[in-house]
């Protein structure tokens, strides 16, 4: 499997790598659940408070600690927010295709999963006047060779699958960032009473308990020098309370000046320019390998 990187792997000399990005929604990932809320105002409008205060607020912050960051946005709300979205481009951040209205590609023909991507990849380039090069899937499971289907309408990575906490690459050469739900902070702050979201409604945690998974995640990954990716939303931790926790959050990731605080296309560009392969037995390779097995017994 892949070693823990040498004392050269990151650019300068640095321990380790950091990407703060950020999955704008507008409420589209609730209504693929409950597609009667587009309907009813008041339970969309907890998803809708990102557009409305969230991400300013988030912009803000990472103003105040210098802070470029990854912005994950379906084409259909870019198109929508197009001034909102103008404003985070000026702050120093980038924006990349989280699909086109939050579609399950699992569920696609590849022509027309294409079609898609292309579609939402030039909503967003009218945006921000350059290739869209960066994805994350919205829901459904990635589909066999999909990442092939990325390359063919332009994307040249992914932020989409666990599997490694190193950045790898697909056969087709698309650059795969790990992310991990720990680092999210819809599991821990998501609540809607009707219908309920999550399901079997848990609690919303102590916001000094998930600081704490948060910084201590960081701080293994700083020690074995690899790539910790934080996912924010605005709808979640855009609020006047657990804004806070970015802040913190921010704060003790600056402490450390071994750290590459970087946009995710610059940690995809950093890793296609090493030129690392994918090890034969990496979780990416080991599932093909096993459904071509599969297949080859069923001839």
């Amino acid at each position: 499997m892949t070693s823990i990187p040498s004392e050269t792997y990151w650019p300068e000399g640095k321990r380790s790598a950091a990407v703060v990005s950020v999955i704008f929604d507008d409420g589209l990932d609730a209504i693929s659940e409950a597609p009667d809320l587009a309907h009813r105002s008041k339970s969309l409008s907890v998803w809708q408070y990102g557009a409305t205060r969230g991400v300013e607020r988030l912009c803000n912050t990472f103003a105040a600690f210098g802070v470029p960051t990854s912005w994950f946005v379906p084409g259909v709300v870019a198109q929508k927010h197009e001034r909102l979205m103008r404003d985070v481009l000026s702050g120093g951040h980038e924006l990349e295709s989280h699909g086109w209205s939050f579609e399950r590609y699992d569920e696609l023909a590849p022509a027309a999963s294409v079609e898609l991507l292309r579609r939402s990849s030039e909503a967003i380039g009218t945006i921000t006047s350059r290739p869209t090069t960066g994805f994350r899937l919205a829901t459904g499971n990635w589909p066999r060779n999909f990442d092939q289907l990325l390359v063919q309408a332009g994307y040249s990575w992914s932020a989409s699958l666990n599997g490694d906490d190193l950045p790898y690459s697909h056969c087709s050469g698309l650059v795969e960032i790990p992310v991990h739900i720990e680092l999210e902070d819809r599991p821990y702050f998501q609540f809607n009473f009707t219908p309920a979201f999550p399901k079997g409604l848990s609690r919303i945690p102590s916001y000094e308990a998930v600081l704490g998974n948060w910084i201590s995640e960081f701080d293994a990954y700083r020690q074995y020098g690899l790539c910790y990716v934080i996912q924010l939303r605005p709808e979640w931790t855009g609020t006047p309370g657990r804004i806070a926790i970015v802040e913190e959050l921010l704060r003790h990731i600056s402490g450390f000046d071994d750290v590459w605080l970087a946009t995710a296309a610059d940690v995809a560009g950093w890793h296609r320019q090493k030129g690392a392969k994918t090890p034969i037995d990496h979780p990416i390779n080991v599932y093909d390998a096993y459904v071509n097995e599969e297949q080859a017994g069923e001839r």
